[in-house]
């Protein structure tokens, strides 16, 4: 009897955070939408692009409410994008895996005092907040300060707390997210004079990560970043959907690339070590 109340508790804490995930993927479309067109994210309430009517709560149900709707609008009968229920779909699911795989629950039990679950949640947060930069630097080639810079901040910040990232650590997690970058960026467009090679939102992305993350994630994020970049460009090249004068939005492929570091970067790292050193 216990055993089954256990498993139930369980279903029932990870169906609350996968409404948790999708109503964060929701707030994340109006992110994607509004924060480079320089609206406000609180005001108005959601409403069709189109028609400007407002979204009735019951229209709003994340993934539901597409698939009521059949994809358009109530009012005006608009299409809206696919990618509004895969970003509300995706986020729940990586939130889920990201709290699994961090093992969150027993992280969050072990922990003494309230403020030193701080850096465990900025950190998962700031996972799934790679969603929406990434769909906003693929749209419009921007990584929002607000977005970068408001990271950056906190994760020096709360680098204070004892028991995380020193600050010596988290500092030198900045310098070697932003560092290799900026000194690409430099490089690059110094050799190739078109402008900056390397957007200053990656460098500020790969900053923040960093400082949260520390040195070694940020590094072999940015060496799976290169490596899932060149192979989708190399893919948009040889299949003509891009030529020399189109632009590959690094970030998308930096987040990701630090999300499998996150995940499998230590036993990669020690399995680099190994071939070296012993």
């Amino acid at each position: 009897m216990e055993h089954n109340a256990i498993i139930y508790a369980t279903y029932a804490f990870y169906a609350f955070l996968a409404a948790v995930g999708l109503c964060a993927g929701s707030f994340f479309n109006v992110m994607i939408w509004r924060i480079p067109r320089g609206k406000s994210i609180a005001w108005p309430p959601s409403h069709c692009p189109k028609c400007g009517k407002n979204i009735k709560a019951y229209d709003n149900i994340p993934v539901v409410s597409y698939l009521i709707l059949g994809g358009k609008c109530r009012n005006c009968k608009a299409r809206i994008p696919i990618t509004y229920p895969i970003v509300e779909f995706l986020t729940a699911a990586i939130l889920i895996t990201a709290w699994t795989l961090l093992n969150m629950n027993t992280t969050l039990r072990q922990i003494s005092a309230w403020y030193d679950a701080v850096i465990p949640i900025l950190r998962v947060i700031s996972i799934i907040m790679l969603i929406p930069m990434a769909v906003i630097d693929i749209r419009h080639y921007i990584i929002p300060n607000r977005f970068t810079l408001t990271l950056l901040g906190l994760a020096v910040a709360l680098s204070l707390i004892p028991g995380n990232l020193s600050i010596a650590e988290s500092l030198l997690g900045v310098l070697a997210g932003a560092g290799p970058l900026l000194g690409l960026g430099i490089l690059g467009t110094y050799l190739f004079k078109k402008g900056d090679a390397m957007g200053m939102g990656d460098v500020k992305l790969m900053a923040a990560l960093g400082a949260l993350w520390g040195a070694q994630t940020v590094l072999i994020g940015m060496a799976f970043g290169a490596l899932l970049g060149s192979i989708a460009g190399g893919i948009l090249i040889l299949s003509k959907k891009i030529n020399d004068e189109h632009r590959i939005p690094f970030g998308p492929f930096l987040g990701a690339g630090t999300v499998v570091a996150i995940f499998v970067g230590d036993p990669l790292w020690q399995w680099y070590l190994r071939m070296f050193y012993y």
